[in-house]
Protein backbone atom coordinates (compact mmCIF):
# COMPACT_ATOMS: atom_id res chain seq x y z
CA UNK A 1 0.00 0.00 0.00
CA UNK A 2 1.25 3.41 -0.68
CA UNK A 3 2.34 5.66 2.20
CA UNK A 4 2.73 8.99 2.32
CA UNK A 5 6.56 9.55 3.59
CA UNK A 6 8.10 12.44 4.94
CA UNK A 7 11.95 13.13 4.82
CA UNK A 8 13.24 15.98 6.80
CA UNK A 9 16.65 16.95 4.96
CA UNK A 10 17.28 16.39 1.55
CA UNK A 11 20.58 15.67 1.53
CA UNK A 12 22.73 13.18 -0.18
CA UNK A 13 20.60 10.43 2.20
CA UNK A 14 17.62 12.07 1.98
CA UNK A 15 17.87 12.01 -1.67
CA UNK A 16 19.03 8.22 -2.14
CA UNK A 17 15.42 7.70 0.13
CA UNK A 18 13.77 9.71 -2.49
CA UNK A 19 15.58 8.20 -5.70
CA UNK A 20 14.22 4.72 -4.08
CA UNK A 21 10.71 5.50 -2.32
CA UNK A 22 9.07 7.47 -5.15
CA UNK A 23 7.86 5.06 -7.13
CA UNK A 24 5.26 3.41 -5.19
CA UNK A 25 4.81 6.24 -2.48
CA UNK A 26 4.02 10.09 -2.22
CA UNK A 27 7.54 11.70 -0.61
CA UNK A 28 7.33 14.89 0.92
CA UNK A 29 10.04 16.57 1.34
CA UNK A 30 11.30 19.35 4.36
CA UNK A 31 14.88 21.00 3.22
CA UNK A 32 16.10 24.38 4.91
CA UNK A 33 18.07 24.65 1.60
CA UNK A 34 16.53 26.72 -1.37
CA UNK A 35 18.73 25.44 -3.79
CA UNK A 36 18.28 21.93 -2.73
CA UNK A 37 14.36 22.22 -3.11
CA UNK A 38 14.90 23.67 -6.07
CA UNK A 39 17.36 20.78 -7.26
CA UNK A 40 14.76 17.87 -5.67
CA UNK A 41 11.73 19.17 -7.08
CA UNK A 42 13.30 19.81 -10.72
CA UNK A 43 14.65 16.04 -10.62
CA UNK A 44 12.72 14.00 -8.77
CA UNK A 45 9.00 15.72 -8.68
CA UNK A 46 8.89 15.55 -5.06
CA UNK A 47 6.34 17.84 -3.04
CA UNK A 48 7.76 20.04 -0.02
CA UNK A 49 7.05 21.47 2.56
CA UNK A 50 7.61 23.37 5.90
CA UNK A 51 8.12 21.08 8.67
CA UNK A 52 4.77 21.45 10.68
CA UNK A 53 3.26 20.43 6.94
CA UNK A 54 5.69 17.49 6.56
CA UNK A 55 5.14 16.08 9.75
CA UNK A 56 1.08 16.71 9.46
CA UNK A 57 0.80 15.29 6.38
CA UNK A 58 3.12 11.94 6.52
CA UNK A 59 1.95 8.40 7.67
CA UNK A 60 5.97 7.72 8.05
CA UNK A 61 8.66 10.76 9.02
CA UNK A 62 12.14 9.88 8.34
CA UNK A 63 15.03 12.21 9.93
CA UNK A 64 18.00 12.92 8.12
CA UNK A 65 19.36 15.92 9.15
CA UNK A 66 23.15 16.24 10.48
CA UNK A 67 23.16 15.03 14.28
CA UNK A 68 24.32 18.63 15.36
CA UNK A 69 21.03 20.12 13.66
CA UNK A 70 18.74 17.15 15.16
CA UNK A 71 17.91 18.44 18.65
CA UNK A 72 16.50 22.00 16.78
CA UNK A 73 14.90 20.49 14.65
CA UNK A 74 12.99 18.78 17.65
CA UNK A 75 12.42 21.65 19.60
CA UNK A 76 11.54 23.18 16.91
CA UNK A 77 8.70 20.50 16.82
CA UNK A 78 7.81 21.07 20.14
CA UNK A 79 7.33 24.99 19.86
CA UNK A 80 5.21 24.69 16.78
CA UNK A 81 2.78 22.76 19.02
CA UNK A 82 3.72 19.07 16.69
CA UNK A 83 4.44 16.66 19.91
CA UNK A 84 0.57 17.13 20.42
CA UNK A 85 0.42 16.22 16.95
CA UNK A 86 2.30 13.06 16.91
CA UNK A 87 1.01 12.05 20.46
CA UNK A 88 -2.82 11.88 18.84
CA UNK A 89 -2.03 10.33 15.34
CA UNK A 90 0.15 7.13 15.55
CA UNK A 91 2.83 7.76 13.16
CA UNK A 92 5.91 5.70 12.59
CA UNK A 93 9.58 7.77 13.05
CA UNK A 94 12.93 6.32 11.58
CA UNK A 95 16.09 7.94 12.39
CA UNK A 96 19.16 7.37 9.81
CA UNK A 97 20.77 10.41 11.81
CA UNK A 98 24.25 9.06 13.65
CA UNK A 99 25.00 8.66 17.42
CA UNK A 100 21.08 9.34 18.17
CA UNK A 101 19.48 7.04 20.47
CA UNK A 102 15.51 6.09 20.48
CA UNK A 103 15.39 7.60 24.07
CA UNK A 104 16.66 10.55 22.71
CA UNK A 105 13.54 10.75 20.28
CA UNK A 106 11.05 9.64 22.92
CA UNK A 107 12.14 12.25 24.58
CA UNK A 108 11.09 15.02 22.43
CA UNK A 109 8.30 13.28 20.77
CA UNK A 110 6.86 11.89 24.21
CA UNK A 111 7.76 8.47 25.53
CA UNK A 112 5.54 6.07 23.85
CA UNK A 113 5.99 7.07 20.07
CA UNK A 114 7.12 4.08 17.72
CA UNK A 115 10.76 4.97 16.58
CA UNK A 116 13.13 3.23 14.84
CA UNK A 117 16.98 4.00 14.72
CA UNK A 118 19.01 3.36 11.61
CA UNK A 119 22.64 3.32 10.30
CA UNK A 120 22.90 3.06 6.93
CA UNK A 121 26.62 3.58 5.15
CA UNK A 122 27.55 5.15 2.35
CA UNK A 123 26.99 2.22 -0.63
CA UNK A 124 23.35 3.27 0.38
CA UNK A 125 23.88 6.28 -2.43
CA UNK A 126 24.14 3.93 -5.05
CA UNK A 127 21.37 1.04 -3.41
CA UNK A 128 24.76 -1.06 -2.05
CA UNK A 129 24.47 -0.07 1.46
CA UNK A 130 24.18 -2.08 4.81
CA UNK A 131 22.16 -0.66 6.78
CA UNK A 132 21.90 -1.66 10.92
CA UNK A 133 18.51 -0.97 12.25
CA UNK A 134 16.67 -1.09 15.71
CA UNK A 135 13.67 -0.74 17.44
CA UNK A 136 12.45 2.09 20.10
CA UNK A 137 11.03 0.94 23.42
CA UNK A 138 7.11 1.12 22.02
CA UNK A 139 8.11 0.08 18.12
CA UNK A 140 6.12 -3.27 17.30
CA UNK A 141 7.62 -6.19 15.06
CA UNK A 142 5.09 -4.95 12.02
CA UNK A 143 6.70 -1.35 11.71
CA UNK A 144 10.37 -2.61 12.31
CA UNK A 145 9.82 -5.12 9.61
CA UNK A 146 8.14 -1.67 7.59
CA UNK A 147 11.67 0.65 8.54
CA UNK A 148 12.96 -2.34 6.93
CA UNK A 149 11.50 -2.21 3.90
CA UNK A 150 11.79 1.01 3.52
CA UNK A 151 15.27 1.44 4.46
CA UNK A 152 15.86 -1.79 1.55
CA UNK A 153 15.98 0.94 -0.76
CA UNK A 154 19.34 1.89 0.54
CA UNK A 155 20.79 -2.06 0.10
CA UNK A 156 20.57 -4.76 2.64
CA UNK A 157 18.83 -4.31 6.04
CA UNK A 158 20.47 -6.16 9.65
CA UNK A 159 18.21 -5.80 12.87
CA UNK A 160 20.35 -5.65 16.32
CA UNK A 161 19.76 -4.63 19.80
CA UNK A 162 20.51 -0.97 20.26
CA UNK A 163 23.52 -1.92 22.58
CA UNK A 164 24.69 -2.82 18.94
CA UNK A 165 24.41 0.10 16.92
CA UNK A 166 27.93 1.83 18.68
CA UNK A 167 29.63 -1.57 16.50
CA UNK A 168 27.61 -1.33 13.54
CA UNK A 169 28.96 2.37 12.95
CA UNK A 170 32.25 1.03 14.00
CA UNK A 171 32.02 -1.88 11.67
CA UNK A 172 29.79 -0.69 8.36
CA UNK A 173 28.87 2.73 8.73
CA UNK A 174 32.66 3.84 9.02
CA UNK A 175 33.59 0.69 6.95
CA UNK A 176 33.30 2.54 3.30
CA UNK A 177 36.59 4.90 4.68
CA UNK A 178 38.67 1.78 5.41
CA UNK A 179 38.18 0.54 2.23
CA UNK A 180 38.90 3.79 0.88
CA UNK A 181 41.99 4.53 2.76
CA UNK A 182 43.17 0.51 1.71
CA UNK A 183 42.59 1.66 -1.99
CA UNK A 184 44.42 4.92 -1.90
CA UNK A 185 47.76 3.65 -0.27
CA UNK A 186 47.52 0.50 -2.95
CA UNK A 187 46.98 2.62 -6.27
CA UNK A 188 50.45 4.74 -4.26
CA UNK A 189 52.10 2.00 -4.39
CA UNK A 190 51.15 0.87 -7.41
CA UNK A 191 52.31 4.05 -8.89
CA UNK A 192 55.83 3.77 -7.45
CA UNK A 193 56.22 0.76 -8.91
CA UNK A 194 55.56 2.52 -12.51
CA UNK A 195 51.91 2.62 -13.17
CA UNK A 196 50.70 5.58 -14.42
CA UNK A 197 47.52 6.63 -12.47
CA UNK A 198 44.57 5.46 -15.42
CA UNK A 199 46.98 1.68 -15.15
CA UNK A 200 46.84 1.63 -11.85
CA UNK A 201 43.06 2.15 -11.09
CA UNK A 202 42.11 -0.66 -13.73
CA UNK A 203 44.34 -3.00 -11.86
CA UNK A 204 43.63 -2.18 -8.41
CA UNK A 205 39.60 -1.58 -8.86
CA UNK A 206 39.14 -4.51 -10.54
CA UNK A 207 41.24 -6.84 -8.09
CA UNK A 208 39.45 -5.28 -5.43
CA UNK A 209 35.42 -5.79 -7.42
CA UNK A 210 36.71 -8.90 -8.59
CA UNK A 211 37.85 -10.42 -5.12
CA UNK A 212 34.41 -8.99 -3.50
CA UNK A 213 32.52 -10.65 -5.67
CA UNK A 214 34.47 -13.68 -5.60
CA UNK A 215 34.29 -13.68 -1.79
CA UNK A 216 30.67 -13.29 -1.69
CA UNK A 217 29.69 -15.80 -4.47
CA UNK A 218 32.36 -18.59 -2.92
CA UNK A 219 31.70 -21.37 -0.76
CA UNK A 220 35.14 -20.36 1.38
CA UNK A 221 35.46 -17.48 3.40
CA UNK A 222 37.87 -14.83 3.78
CA UNK A 223 40.72 -16.98 5.37
CA UNK A 224 40.58 -20.14 2.93
CA UNK A 225 40.73 -17.90 0.00
CA UNK A 226 43.71 -16.08 1.39
CA UNK A 227 45.81 -19.11 1.66
CA UNK A 228 44.67 -20.45 -1.97
CA UNK A 229 46.20 -17.08 -2.90
CA UNK A 230 48.93 -17.65 -1.07
CA UNK A 231 51.66 -20.12 -2.14
CA UNK A 232 54.56 -20.76 0.49
CA UNK A 233 57.91 -19.01 -0.38
CA UNK A 234 55.98 -16.90 -3.37
CA UNK A 235 55.61 -13.97 -3.87
CA UNK A 236 51.88 -13.01 -2.12
CA UNK A 237 53.32 -14.71 0.85
CA UNK A 238 56.27 -12.14 0.82
CA UNK A 239 53.62 -9.34 1.15
CA UNK A 240 51.14 -11.08 3.37
CA UNK A 241 54.89 -11.85 5.57
CA UNK A 242 55.12 -7.94 5.63
CA UNK A 243 51.46 -7.08 6.68
CA UNK A 244 51.48 -9.65 9.70
CA UNK A 245 54.47 -8.09 10.82
CA UNK A 246 53.68 -4.91 10.98
CA UNK A 247 50.67 -6.35 13.14
CA UNK A 248 48.21 -5.33 10.38
CA UNK A 249 45.37 -7.55 12.28
CA UNK A 250 46.06 -5.32 15.67
CA UNK A 251 45.74 -2.21 13.96
CA UNK A 252 42.37 -3.36 12.39
CA UNK A 253 40.92 -4.51 15.97
CA UNK A 254 42.13 -1.16 17.57
CA UNK A 255 40.91 0.76 15.00
CA UNK A 256 37.28 -0.68 15.19
CA UNK A 257 37.72 -0.39 19.20
CA UNK A 258 38.69 3.21 18.37
CA UNK A 259 34.97 3.98 16.48
CA UNK A 260 33.23 2.33 18.54
CA UNK A 261 34.43 4.22 21.30
CA UNK A 262 34.22 7.68 20.21
CA UNK A 263 30.39 6.45 18.77
CA UNK A 264 29.71 5.60 22.62
CA UNK A 265 31.24 9.23 23.48
CA UNK A 266 28.84 11.14 20.88
CA UNK A 267 25.89 9.13 21.73
CA UNK A 268 22.72 11.11 22.94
Amino acid sequence: MSKTIGIIGGGNMGEALIKGLRKNNHILVCEANAARVKYLTKNYEVSTGDLPLTVEKADIVIFAVKPQDMEAVLLNMRKGGITLLVQKRHKLYISIVAGLTTSFFEKYLGERISVVRSMPNMPALISEGITGVCAGHFTSLSELKLAQDILGVLGETMIVKESMMDAITAVSGSGPAYVFLFVEQWMAAAKKLGFKEAQAKQLVYRTLLGSAHLLEKSEFNAATLRAKVTSKGGTTQAAMDVFLNQKFDQLMKDALIAAEKRAKELAK
